[in-house]
């Protein structure tokens, strides 16, 4: 659910991909930003095999924040264009300026902490780096982007452990 009242809102775009969730935030200085979450050794290297999946999945495991800077207009349809990754629903959210300014600072604190550890992935097209909270299947992608969206003033019911949203004005 969306915050109540914003005095200067900005679009944010919850991308559900399908069993994975991201979020792009406006960029400080425009165009867009990235930021996903998910098992170091299964999303970021691309191990995708059986047992990384089921350690992905079973025991905490290291974990990792992408990131990728994407440019053009705050729109849905372009970041439809330019996200290389199957999206299966895109929602258009609207949240205070402030906030989102002070998610995307403490993300990018985040991310330019663990430079060392920096890698990109092209499948992904995201950078990644190694995030201080270990991955599970319950503390996962979907979880973590509940979590961004609650920092930003929503409220989200359920328990998204599988990427299944829906936007209501309750």
């Amino acid at each position: 659910m969306p915050p109540r009242q914003l005095s200067e809102s900005v679009s944010v775009f919850l991308l559900d991909h399908g069993l994975h969730s991201s979020l792009v935030l406006p960029g400080k200085t425009g165009g867009l930003v990235r930021y996903s979450y998910g098992d170091w050794q299964y999303y970021a290297l691309g191990h995708t095999g059986l047992v990384s999946g089921f350690n992905a999945l079973f025991i905490d495991t290291p974990a990792a924040l992408g990131r990728r800077e994407l440019p053009g207009p705050q729109t849905a349809a372009n970041v439809r264009s330019l996200i290389r990754i199957g999206i299966e629903q895109l929602f258009e959210l609207h949240a205070e300026s402030l906030d989102v300014s002070r998610l995307r600072d403490d993300l990018d604190n985040l991310f330019n902490s663990a430079q060392a550890s920096r890698i990109y992935n092209a499948k992904m097209d995201l950078y990644f780096v190694l995030h201080p909270e270990p991955y599970t299947l319950w503390h996962n992608s979907n979880l973590m982007v509940a979590r961004w969206l609650g920092v930003l003033g929503f409220k989200v019911r359920g328990n998204p452990i599988g990427s299944n949203w829906s936007v209501v004005d309750d």
